[in-house]
């Protein structure tokens, strides 16, 4: 018996020491990749300054104009096949069919080929049909329909390289490369007189990077492939990974929407410069977003894990405690973003001074959602992916109609507000879904009901202990 308890010691102890050594790879892989995030944010703030000073407030409206379209084309065309790759290769890869894993990673990058081309030349028919642009806007979606289905291949590939493992890798095409390879090849083509400073040759050196930044991933992507997969001959299934590409897509859609809207809406009523302008506000709002992202990306596999056990107490505490330190942290970014508005906003040129009230309109939303607590993460790791996707794609669409409604009285600040007022919905929505479902209240919420429990516990801990004593003696 004593060698019994000996080796189930030691099996708890490895078991535990490899759950102990499973976090710190968790933690240290989410740690870079927040870094990642934070010096990519960083580049992207010091890029948007400084293509504005070089090409003028109203070029760079008309780049982040065109760049908002090429995005939100881009992850249409890849049909959802970005986010299966990330389920079905590791799926593929632990069931050793190597042949299927083969075969949806050769469908992926071919069908995202077809569909950005298709898209592009569709977006080109519809900007000369309906939209009728012209001159510089006009020259510059045309590189940018160039650019969608070459775009579309990096976040396949980006996609791939994060199924075999190479996290950071994948992100930093479009997070630390694809700012500051096209800003170089920007500045060099103004400041050495090769090209106009205009949004046409901000697209060009888009376009340039584009290809720059696939060649990247290709390269990597050779590397990390195992190779039982390139030596298996491709197996197709393709029904069986087309079935979830609509909803896939209408998600990967809705996303894009909640981040574009603003600068659609206003770019579609022929003010370019609006657009520009609610861009950087927005960029810098995102700032405000990087600490509940690190956190939501921390916490998702605890979810998972406290879920499973049925252990709705502890993953009610979770939600908790994640939101006050999200909360927190974003508080620390948020307070002096508005207290600097002032000061470097005329960095960008007077005309962008008025976005400060659009800056502190959508900074209010991003801390709603970090006070709400991951609950996005909460959908998607409780197996009710779908109704996220439902309440995310009527979020996005009630972006997108309060914006049109709106920017016409109020401008680029009843965009704010559209924008803010649909997350702030979005949140309330999911909040209630996971109350009636779960029986989980929303983030700091349930920091009262927690005091009060955990008040309860301590003193019936209390109590037993004095009964023992009593017992005892």
């Amino acid at each position: 018996m004593k060698v019994d308890a000996i080796q189930n010691t030691d099996a708890t102890l490895h078991k535990n020491s490899e759950t102990a050594l499973a976090g710190l790879r968790l933690l240290s892989t989410s740690s870079s990749a927040f870094m990642v995030l934070v010096a990519g944010a960083a580049l992207s703030f010091g890029v948007q300054l400084g293509t504005v000073r070089l090409i003028g407030a109203e070029s760079f409206g008309i780049f982040a104009y065109v760049i908002a379209w090429v995005t939100m084309l881009a992850y249409i065309s890849t049909l959802g096949l970005s986010t299966s790759l990330l389920r079905l290769l590791p799926t593929y890869r632990v069931q050793g069919d190597w042949a299927r894993a083969h075969g949806v990673m050769r469908f992926a990058f071919r069908g995202g080929t077809i569909a950005g081309i298709g898209v592009a030349a569709l977006a080109i028919a519809a900007e000369r049909l309906v939209l009728h642009a012209q001159g510089e806007l006009a020259r510059a979606s045309l590189i940018g329909a160039i650019v969608v289905p070459l775009m579309t291949l990096r976040l396949i590939g980006a996609s791939a390289l994060r199924a075999f493992g190479a996290i950071i890798v994948s992100m930093l095409p479009e997070r630390i490369l694809r700012d500051s390879v096209a800003f170089v090849i920007l500045a060099a083509l103004v400041l050495g007189g090769l090209a106009p400073p205009d949004a046409v040759t901000a697209m060009a050196a888009t376009l340039a990077t584009a290809i720059i930044t696939l060649i990247f991933i290709q390269r990597f992507l050779v590397s990390r492939k195992p190779t039982e997969l390139i030596s298996a001959a491709p197996r197709y299934a393709i029904r069986d990974w087309l079935r979830p590409a609509v909803s896939l897509t209408l998600i990967m859609l809705a996303d894009t929407i909640m981040s574009r809207a603003g600068i659609l809406i206003i770019g579609l009523r022929n003010d370019t410069l609006g657009a520009g302008i609610f861009a950087v506000a927005f960029s810098l709002a995102q700032l405000v977003a990087l600490p509940r992202m690190a956190l939501s990306s921390l916490f998702a596999p605890t979810v998972s894990t406290l879920y499973a056990r049925k252990d709705m107490v502890a993953l009610q505490r979770l939600m908790a405690r994640s939101a006050a330190l999200s909360l927190g942290l974003t508080m620390v970014v948020a307070l002096p973003l508005i207290a600097g508005a002032p000061i470097f906003l005329p960095w960008f040129g007077p005309q962008f001074v008025i976005a400060e009230p659009v800056l502190i309109i959508l900074i209010f939303g991003q801390l709603v959602a970090a006070a709400a607590g991951p609950q996005q993460h909460l959908l998607t790791m409780t197996g009710h992916e779908r109704q996220g996707a439902t309440l995310m794609a009527g979020a996005a669409a009630a972006t997108m109609l309060g914006a049109a409604l709106l920017v016409v009285p109020f401008g680029m600040t009843g965009v704010a507000v559209a924008t803010t007022i649909s997350m702030v919905g979005w949140n309330i929505a999911m909040a209630i879904f996971l109350s009636r479902h779960l029986q989980l209240r929303p983030g700091l919420a349930c920091r009262e009901h927690l005091l009060s429990e955990t008040m309860a516990a301590t003193f019936s801990r209390w109590g037993r202990a004095v009964r023992k004593l009593r017992g005892e003696s």
